[in-house]
């Protein structure tokens, strides 16, 4: 009877978790859709946590100790001009493309089952601006660029809520490390935000069948600048305020992922193991203010489904030697944009779909 007790005692805290943490990421669904007046972002407002929410990448391993050593690449292009929840004329926004690529390392420590670590260190960050640079005469158009380190993140894990360490929290800081101060970049475009963030996130994984093919998977993560840095304006030189101090204070951000994992695929195309996903993403950003903020066109709501895939190697099994490649791509499926007139034009631009690979060793 006791047996049958703690068993039963486990699997209703399991249900808990598991259902803490679908309501949390089905309140940002929902929240998403029917909240407050937002917009859809630029560049550094344009969501890019929503990378740490999506697929099984960075879900803590089911080891008791050791690492994982990982790379990863996160791309997008925006270039559709988008105001309301529809597209809008190129015409009315003086930004006509933002293209981003990062370059990340990092690591995650587990040192037993119940603590571990992550820091994540973008190495390199490529951001150029297609922009109008005169508004007296329109149409004359530059691209500028930054190539920099990016905001660092160091975050805590804690997994020890049961032995599979199947549910976990997240907690941390990122760091003002990414220049913030490029020329020809305004406050919501440079690779930095200049600010230090508050990240606190939650996870969880179950079961859907008794066999274990079928897997669910929820996330989601919470982001708060609380500490801020002032900075020339880089965009002076349109408007003769070159040398002028703004303040920049993004916008607070939540990103939730719910998926489904097919995980009885082995020794598929020369891997041990195949593991394909589906899953559905949504986020929510706090418009930015300050003095070189753009209230009126920042912040956004947005849903993306994302198919995703990851592929296992084996290399070592007494020594937990695995190489793992994640990849998938993340669509959007509703924006919400409000905008409005600023003096510099209107809309926000919009990626097409985001891509998202990580390469990662096990040891």
């Amino acid at each position: 009877m006791l047996k049958i007790s703690t068993h039963l005692s486990g699997l209703n805290r399991k249900i808990i978790a598991a259902s803490a943490t679908s309501l949390a990421t089905l309140a940002l669904s929902l929240f998403s859709l029917v909240g407050a007046t937002t917009t859809d972002a630029l560049a550094c407002a344009c969501g890019c946590s929503v990378f740490d929410v999506s697929g099984l990448d960075m879900l803590p391993q089911e080891q008791d100790h050791g690492g994982r050593i990982f790379f990863e690449y996160w791309s997008q292009d925006q270039t559709q001009n988008y105001v309301g929840s529809s597209k809008a004329p190129p015409a009315l926004n003086g930004d006509k493309e933002i293209k981003t690529q990062w370059y990340n390392v990092g690591l995650n420590y587990n040192f037993n089952r119940d603590w571990g670590i992550m820091i994540r260190v973008p190495v390199a960050t490529n951001r150029s601006l297609t922009t109008e640079t005169d508004y007296l005469f329109q149409g004359q158009i530059q691209t500028f660029n930054s190539k920099t380190v990016g905001d660092v993140e160091i975050m805590g894990v804690y997994t020890g809520f049961f032995p599979d360490m199947s549910t976990g929290l997240i907690f941390g800081l990122k760091l003002p490390t990414g220049t913030y101060t490029a020329l020809g970049l305004d406050r919501d475009n440079q690779v930095g935000t200049g600010s230090t963030d508050l990240i606190l996130g939650a996870f969880h994984r179950g079961l859907l069948s008794g066999d274990n093919a079928w897997q669910y998977f929820t996330q989601f993560v919470w982001r708060q600048p609380f500490l801020y840095h002032q900075a020339p304006d880089a965009q002076g030189f349109f408007d003769g305020n070159l040398g002028l101090v703004q303040t920049y204070h993004p916008g607070m951000q939540i990103d939730g992922a719910i998926g489904i994992v097919y995980n009885n695929l082995y020794n598929v195309l020369g891997f041990d193991k195949v593991t394909p996903l589906a899953q559905v993403i949504v986020s929510h950003r706090d418009t930015d203010s300050g003095t070189g903020a753009d209230p009126l066109n920042s912040g956004f709501d947005r849903v993306m489904v994302s198919p995703g895939i990851e592929f296992t190697k084996v290399l070592d099994e007494a020594k937990k030697y695995v190489l793992k490649t994640y990849v998938d791509v993340e669509i959007p499926v509703y924006y919400r944009a409000t905008a409005a007139s600023n003096g510099g034009g209107a809309g926000q631009l919009v990626a097409p779909y985001l891509l998202k690979v990580t390469s990662s060793f096990n040891f």
